[in-house]
């Protein structure tokens, strides 16, 4: 599996700024429904993050994937040029 944040389409500002909107909205809902409302102790952060992490993996995946069916032959597939 390729990680998108090491093509071209992790470098640019409108699909991190998309990603982080998308995963704050999953992620804020899904802790409310786990029961944990807004975080006050350090293991409440911990769990924040890594909620926040792991919707942030899932979801620019999905983004990824998504490209690579429209448009299989995109720029933004390639690896970025160090």
């Amino acid at each position: 599996m390729t990680n998108p944040m090491l093509t071209n389409l992790g470098r640019k500002w409108w699909f991190v700024g998309g990603l982080s909107a998308a995963s704050g909205s999953v992620t804020l809902p899904l802790l409310h429904a786990a029961g944990l409302g807004s975080p006050e102790t350090w293991p409440q952060w911990l769990v924040c993050f890594l909620c926040f992490s792991g919707v942030w993996k899932c979801l620019s995946f999905i983004a990824w994937f998504a490209v690579l069916l429209l448009a299989p032959s995109s720029t933004l597939l390639d690896p970025v040029k160090r």
